[in-house]
């Protein structure tokens, strides 16, 4: 399989400035040293006070970076975006990529690897938000975020229903339309 020579767009947001400065900084240098990569050019932007909503009290800042890699391999490639997590990946080289049945069966093989991986931490994540939250209701606390198909939520969906069906049927009986 041909090397890959393709730019990366990453982004950072936080806070302070110079911690964004830092952290991009980090960041490039922990990829650099992934195996099978040479780093051929590299572009960091100086990082932009992000805008802000009213409800916002803190300020945040964004940066980005382009970086154009060669990569060993499609493995490698694909290694590195499900790692680190580009925005944006444009190939440079080769123009074409010709890959035989085995090597197709391993990349796609990893892609749903890595795509159960990443739905165990998300069913893993929502078990504990769940457990916390009733926790937090039975201290009498009532979360930011409800629990979905709450029977409190339930019950409040069915009341409004009912009240929008008997609305429409006072409607039809008086002959009055919806304002």
């Amino acid at each position: 399989m041909p090397e890959i020579k393709a730019i990366l767009i990453f982004e950072m947001l936080g806070r302070p400035i110079e911690h964004v400065k830092y952290a991009i900084e980090q960041f490039i240098e922990k990829l650099s040293k992934e195996e099978g990569i040479e780093i051929i050019n590299k572009k960091i932007h100086e990082p932009k006070k992000l805008e802000q909503t009213k409800q916002e009290q803190s300020e945040l800042f964004t940066t980005f970076s382009e970086i154009e890699i060669k990569f060993k391999n499609l493995q490698t490639l694909l290694k590195i975006i499900f790692w680190y997590m580009p925005s944006h990946i444009e190939i440079l080289e080769p123009e074409e990529i010709a890959l035989k049945n085995f090597e197709f069966g391993g990349l796609i093989t990893e892609i749903v690897r890595r795509l159960h991986q990443y739905d165990e931490l998300i069913k893993r994540v929502a078990v504990e938000r769940n457990i916390l939250q009733n926790q937090l209701q039975q201290q009498g606390i009532k979360p930011a975020i409800p629990l979905p198909n709450q029977p409190e939520q339930k019950q409040q969906a069915e009341q409004q229903a009912k009240k929008q069906e008997s609305k429409k049927k006072t409607r039809a009986r008086t002959g009055k339309k919806k304002r």
